[in-house]
């Protein structure tokens, strides 16, 4: 094999062991987490592994769509609101953003969550 032919077959083991890494870390996002919502109510979360969200909270179901966000994962809901959970040593916290407010950490009220699968 010649040097510029191992070096191709060297960049493309490191890009696809890059993006399997990052493959599953995203998927580690998914599954279902109990929580409360910004009154107080409980509020079930599911992050399926296609990206797909879905909450219920006092008997309504929500819809949207979650990504990987850093170190945390955004999930933007149909009603305009987003929220963000995230793995704060081994406890997970989710963080609610009313529609229009920018997501910032500082900027949502956080409540603890737990991943129950």
């Amino acid at each position: 094999m010649k040097k510029h032919e191992c070096f191709l077959g060297a960049i493309a083991a490191t890009a696809l062991t890059l993006l399997s890494i990052g493959a599953g870390f995203a998927a580690d996002w998914a599954g279902t987490y109990v929580t409360s919502d910004t009154k107080g109510n409980e509020f079930t979360i599911t992050l399926g592994k296609d990206g797909a969200a879905r909450g219920e909270k006092e008997g309504h179901v929500l819809e949207g769509s979650w990504a990987q966000d850093g170190e945390s994962a955004l999930i933007k809901w149909t009603t305009g609101w987003a929220t963000k959970i995230s793995l704060d040593g081994d406890a997970y916290q989710k963080t609610a953003y009313r529609p229009g407010t920018p997501v910032t950490d500082e900027g949502g009220k956080a409540t603890p969550a737990k991943k129950v699968d």
